[in-house]
């Protein structure tokens, strides 16, 4: 197969190129017309038809050949029907100003991960030689080849018994300190990535428990993975958000059953720990929630990804149903529970005082 260059692309244009004033009624905006659609194009081009200069954003359509849809439909300019464009860019970095891509995980420890390659491989051939050494010989008595008269070539192998004359003498190659030392080094390598990616043996869940003092190390050993995952979670919370936004209009631009017209629920993640916690604190706040009717709890063997979608469905379906679980959810919130819970510490350490 020939090398082609595929590329997919969403672009914001006008309705009708002809006609301006051709405008369409989204119902995740009800009153307010709109001339702006969305295309999707889903373009390839053989390599070779390629010429020098051409770049990814200015590609000749005159020999693009165009993908299509079970139903038939060719995948150029296709319009889309909704008045964005439908791609999220999940970052793990919260981006510098000037750009928004933000950066890699991997990106501080490609260096490692390149220098831990290269000793594996080193390592694998360092095994081989200490397996089987490089033996000289000196003086031995090898045994000839009857056909051609010379001696035979030896083989080292477990058993191999060669005879050496009076003053004959065999030397072996040892490179099993070698071998210690590029083990040694891939250990070292992986104690850098780990510190250096923040993800580190026990974020991993390989460190031997024997090894650690206390609960309080292990969890001052867990805290770069928290930092990490905070700023994680931090970079991606209003990406999320718009993917919500994004899910909704798709179910409205689809004509979903039972899904109306009209602006989108706000809706957020609600993140759990990702460190094991005592007691199943978690889960039993969930359970909680799902009794009053204001979530639905996914626990133990039913947190997989069919028990999710099969629990999704109703909910997003159904606005009575979605309605319902939101004045649940508002009768059990308790918004001033910060500042009770400060006066109840603050109650108890001044009584404290008092006593003493």
């Amino acid at each position: 197969m020939k090398a082609r260059v595929r590329r997919v692309t969403y672009e914001l244009g006008p309705i009708s190129e002809d006609d301006g004033s051709t405008v369409r009624q989204y119902p995740w905006e009800p009153g307010r017309p709109s001339n702006m659609t969305c295309y999707l194009t889903d373009a390839e081009w053989q390599l070779e038809d390629l010429k020098r200069g051409e770049t990814l954003d200015r590609m000749p359509m005159d020999t693009a050949s165009f993908r299509v849809r079970p139903d038939g439909t060719e995948l150029n300019r296709l319009d889309l029907m909704i008045d964005f464009v439908p791609v999220i860019h999940i970052t793990n970095t919260i981006p510098e100003g000037g750009e928004h891509w933000g950066r890699s995980a991997i990106a501080r420890v490609l260096q490692g991960l390149d220098e831990l390659a290269a000793t594996d491989s080193d390592s694998s051939a360092a095994s081989a030689t200490t397996g089987t050494p490089i033996i000289a010989l000196s003086g031995a008595r090898l045994p000839l080849d009857r056909a051609t008269g010379k001696p035979e070539q030896l083989k080292v192998e477990a058993g191999a018994v060669w005879q050496l004359g009076d003053s004959g003498r065999m030397d072996a190659l040892d490179t099993s300190p070698q071998l210690a030392e590029l083990r040694s080094r891939a250990e070292h390598l992986l104690d850098r990535i780990a510190s250096n990616s923040r993800i580190t043996a026990v974020g991993l869940g390989t460190l031997d428990a024997s090894e650690v003092p206390s609960g309080y190390a292990f969890k001052l050993a867990l805290a770069p993975l928290d930092a990490l995952v905070g700023a994680m979670r931090l970079a991606r919370e209003h990406k999320y958000r718009l993917l919500f936004k994004f899910v909704q209009r798709l179910y409205q631009a689809g004509r979903a059953e039972g899904w109306t017209a009209g602006e989108s629920f706000p809706a957020r993640l609600a993140w759990a720990p990702h460190t094991p916690t005592s007691g199943d604190e978690q889960e039993h706040n969930a359970l909680h929630l799902e009794e009053a009717g204001a979530a639905v709890a996914l626990v133990g063997e039913r947190a997989n990804a069919r028990e999710l979608r099969r629990a999704l469905e109703p909910v997003l379906t159904s606005r009575e149903r979605r309605g319902a679980m939101a004045k649940a959810a508002r009768t059990l919130g308790k918004p001033d529970a910060a500042m009770r819970l400060a006066e109840l510490l603050l109650s108890v350490a001044l009584n404290e005082h008092h006593r003493r």
